[in-house]
């Protein structure tokens, strides 16, 4: 792919998702018409296979996508939609064009589904759940609603009384809804985080004190290079969780991808909301969308803690190596390509 085609879809999507009817998209109502909007594009479809009738790039490239999305602000879940598009394909589904969300199930004893705090949720029509070693395809109409912390109308956690809903199922052993999660947020918090820094910085040069831009005082300048520096790192950590030949991420790569954007998106976001002052949190202002979201995507599938556990685990089985050398070899996206 080239940058001519990712320009194409970050125009597209601007024009779709003017900043002024963000807050209106978040809402099941506004999101419906403009998932049909966004589907046409095409752009979906990217990760499924040439045979099944997609572009059949891999994860590494389509990767500026899920960036892109989240850069311009669309509140739909559009990287978990082309992953599951993939998955779906392979296993024999046939797309019929809807909005996908995806998740983990979490164990429950009574045997019904339960799947917490899945983004995106509201504003799609079916979910895809990793559920006791299979994938079923839900939905989301099916299941008991509750309103998500952090985007009450887009989000929600979700409960299906029994596997019988499912629409499809099929097995596939390899892949890994939390990893899957942890690559598509860490690409899509990279691309929050530039526009948090695009905002930070509009206001600060518009912003005058003093007679002069506060972009000038060298204490803002100081938090607008952290915030750089930050959403930088966010980039280079979402192409390296992304480093795969195919659709599938390495783990520990998505980890740490996650790990990474997680730490500088808690950095980007206060720093955001210091050089904007009480106006940032008003709702006409559309920075409060971008921080939910990034605080949103740092606490749901794998939150900080866990990719830090998966880490730390992986470290501690591998008795062969010491740790500059996993590092150098396990984390490595250029072995795992």
């Amino acid at each position: 792919m080239t940058d001519a085609i990712f320009d194409g879809f970050e125009r597209a999507l601007l024009d779709l998702c003017p900043l002024d009817q963000l807050r209106v998209q978040e809402s099941p109502a506004g999101a419906a018409a403009l998932w049909q909007r966004i589907d046409a594009l095409g752009y979906t479809d990217a990760l499924v296979a040439e045979s099944h009738g997609g572009a059949g790039l891999p994860l590494a490239q389509v990767q500026e996508l899920f960036y892109v999305a989240a850069k311009v602000g669309l509140s739909l879940p559009f990287g978990e939609t082309a992953v599951a598009r993939a998955l779906l394909a392979d296993a024999g589904y046939t797309n019929d064009g809807s909005c996908i969300a995806l998740a983990r199930a979490e164990p429950v004893a009574d045997g019904s589904i339960f799947c917490a705090d899945v983004p995106g949720a509201m504003l799609a029509a079916r979910v895809l759940v990793q559920w006791q070693g299979e994938w079923l395809l839900l939905d989301r109409a099916d299941a008991q609603v509750l309103p998500g912390c952090y985007r009450r109308e887009a989000s929600a956690s979700l409960t299906w009384r029994s596997a019988e809903l499912a629409r499809w199922r099929f097995s596939r052993a390899e892949a890994d809804a939390e990893a899957l999660c942890n690559a598509i947020h860490a690409a899509a918090m990279a691309g929050a985080m530039d526009r948090v820094l695009a905002i930070a910085v509009e206001y600060a040069n518009d912003r005058r004190q003093f007679g002069r831009p506060i972009s000038q005082f060298q204490a803002v300048q100081q938090e607008l290079a952290v915030l750089a520096e930050q959403a930088c790192t966010a980039v280079l950590a979402a192409r390296m969780g992304c480093m795969s030949n195919g659709y599938l991420p390495d783990r520990l790569l998505a980890a740490t991808a996650k790990l990474r954007a997680s730490e500088a998106a808690a950095r980007a976001a206060a720093i955001g909301h210091a050089v904007l002052g009480a106006i940032g949190i008003t709702e006409e202002h559309p920075l409060g969308l971008f921080t939910a979201r990034l605080h949103e995507w740092r606490a749901t599938a794998g939150s900080e803690l866990r990719c830090a556990e998966i880490l730390g685990h992986a470290v501690l089985a591998d008795t062969e190596h010491s740790l500059f050398d996993f590092i150098r070899t396990r984390l490595s996206p250029s072995e795992a390509a």
